[in-house]
């Protein structure tokens, strides 16, 4: 996912310098450049971008009073403070930034900022996830929030995703990869590009070729399901299996 990304800046060159440098990084999307605070304002509390990068000393609004303004929103972006004076580096903190780069700007500057907000944007990515205590599947064309604690296992068939429970299968509203990342608990494993189990809600092992296993499930059909031998390994760490 690319992150969008807004500049503030008074000086047209200097929002298009930042816009090119920022070109290098592919997961990052400029949706709008401003030369005023107001308009900048206007657009970000509509838009919602994840990222801003702001100068200190703007005409009207500078961009000190607007970062303020940008943390009454539920969800405030990564705010990066840029100015030619380095004593403004005081009173930025003093805002909800992240950060500031002095004039001039360059790639370098820009790379390391840029590693500090990929490592907040993953940390909240994470915290977030865990808190999501259901997903929605789909049967006979309703929308149904379901339990994590339900789900038996997932797999893919034929390109469509299906959950399946102890009692029933539904259609998935995610892709295979979604859910991988959506189920953070210990007990949610990819044992197989196409299956994620629920550890918890294995029934049987049984010994497969060249050290593989396949998996018999708690589900109605008690379906077995294969293990990729790149992923032996952490099924006997997690399974307590020599």
């Amino acid at each position: 996912m690319r992150t969008k990304t807004v500049i503030v800046d008074d000086e047209p060159p200097i929002c298009d310098e930042i816009e090119y440098l920022l070109g290098q990084h592919p997961d990052i999307e400029i949706c709008g450049k401003f030369t005023n605070c107001i308009d900048a304002l206007i657009y970000i509390l509509e838009k919602k971008p994840a990222l801003v990068f702001l100068d200190v000393s703007m005409p009207g609004m500078s961009g000190l009073e607007m970062a303020q303004k940008l943390n009454s929103m539920n969800r405030p972006p990564y705010i990066v403070f840029i100015t030619a004076y380095p004593e403004h580096a005081v009173a930025a903190f003093a805002t909800p930034a992240i950060g500031y780069i002095t004039k001039p700007v360059t790639a370098e500057k820009l790379a390391q900022t840029l590693t500090k907000v990929r490592h907040l944007s993953s940390k909240v990515t994470t915290e977030q996830m865990s808190q999501i205590t259901k997903v929605c599947v789909l049967s006979g064309g309703k929308i149904l929030p379901m339990s994590k604690s339900d789900i038996v296992f997932i797999y893919v068939k034929d390109k469509d995703v299906y959950v399946r429970t102890r009692a029933r299968e539904f259609s998935a509203m995610l892709t295979l990869q979604e859910f991988d990342n959506l189920l953070t608990e210990a007990h949610f494993l990819r044992i197989h590009r196409q299956y994620i189990i629920n550890v918890d809600e294995i029934l049987e092992i049984i010994p497969w070729f060249h050290g593989s296993y396949l998996l018999r499930m708690n589900d109605a059909n008690k379906q077995e399901v294969p293990v990729s031998r790149n992923r032996v390994k952490q099924l006997k760490i997690i399974l307590g299996l020599k």
